[in-house]
């Protein structure tokens, strides 16, 4: 299905959103004109389990994560290996299921390409994002414990390298707007609990 299909099957989507998406990936790219986006799903634990599940939650796993990232290229720069700069932008949905109608979110993180190019799996103990995205939901959860580390999600096809020099030319662009405008559209939000259902990075 090519990207415009794609964009079509979602229905109506909200201006505000999208136009929130277009500024963080031309910000991001700007900065890092080597730019690599992922797709995440953070969902909540079982409603028996007691954890921090409020509207701050998705806020608390940003601010973590960037701290992590800082600590994890300082932890490399004293071994003596080079790092870049990478400041994290990002946009996230919130959505609930059918079934329990519980919340989760839809969350794509942009990073410069020259310090984070790959996932990593999260049963390592630290050193890759995957380890650092995990330790962040948990941290926002005010969680602990090896049976949580599988709350993020990461769907198929998350990845999304992008260069500003190819932008228009190598076809990734459309795709991975398609794929972000998933979390436009209008449907499958709530709006009467006073919870934000979208947020992305000022800047």
């Amino acid at each position: 299905m090519n990207p415009n299909d794609i964009i079509k099957s979602y229905g109506r989507l909200n201006p505000h959103y999208v136009n929130g998406i277009h500024k963080t990936i031309k910000a991001a790219l700007e900065e890092h004109p080597r730019t690599f986006a992922i797709r995440v799903d953070l969902r909540l634990p079982a409603y028996d389990v007691v954890a921090a599940t409020d509207a701050g939650v998705i806020s608390r796993f940003i601010d973590s994560l960037k701290a992590k990232i800082a600590a994890d290229l300082h932890r490399k720069q004293k071994k003596g290996i080079r790092v870049h700069p990478c400041t994290l932008r990002y946009i996230w949905v919130r959505e609930f299921d059918k079934k329990e109608n519980k919340k989760h979110y839809h969350v794509f993180l942009l990073l410069n390409k020259d310090t984070y190019a790959f996932l990593g799996g999260y049963r390592q103990s630290e050193g890759n994002l995957s380890v650092l995205i995990t330790q962040a939901w948990l941290s926002a959860l005010r969680l602990t414990g090896l049976q949580y580390r599988r709350l993020p999600r990461i769907p198929q096809n998350p990845y999304y390298y992008l260069n500003a020099k190819t932008l228009d030319t190598d076809g990734i662009y459309p795709y991975l707007i398609a794929r972000v405008y998933y979390m436009a559209k209008a449907r499958s939000k709530i709006s009467v609990d006073g919870e934000r259902n979208f947020g992305c990075s000022q800047g």
